[in-house]
């Protein structure tokens, strides 16, 4: 039987080694995700893309995302989970990059979490850590 979404993963000891530079403890995930990007255009406009990636990890601040897309650092993105995930969309903005194996790591600082979110992703982080 596979693992569902939204469970925790073993994590590694690569992660364990950034724990002391995070304020808040981080979940070990492997969650299916959507990033929408969106650029200033030069007729001051926006145009946007969706990107496929993987949530890897998870705190009350921000969150690490996998992907195969080159990023920017300072992009903002808005994070859409599947349903079943029990995750609300969030925006994050790209603080870190790290390229491995042909995959983009970015650590994410969350931005614009409403109250109501806030609370839902404490409770989320609260009932998968235990």
């Amino acid at each position: 039987m596979g693992k569902k979404i939204g469970e925790p993963v073993a994590s590694s000891t690569a992660d364990n080694k950034n724990a002391e530079r995070r304020k808040k403890a981080r979940l070990p995930l492997d969650i299916p995700l959507m990033m929408s990007i969106y650029q200033w255009e030069g007729d001051g406009g926006f145009s946007g893309q969706s990107v496929n990636g993987y949530l890897r990890d998870l705190s009350e601040d921000g969150i690490q995302i996998e992907s195969e897309t080159p990023l920017e650092k300072d992009m903002f993105i808005v994070i859409h989970f599947l349903q079943e995930s029990e995750l609300p969309p969030m925006t994050g903005r790209i603080i870190r990059i790290e390229r491995k194996n042909g995959m983009f790591k970015y650590g994410c600082m969350l931005t614009a979490l409403p109250l109501y979110q806030r609370l839902q992703l404490q409770e989320y982080i609260a009932s998968k850590s235990q």
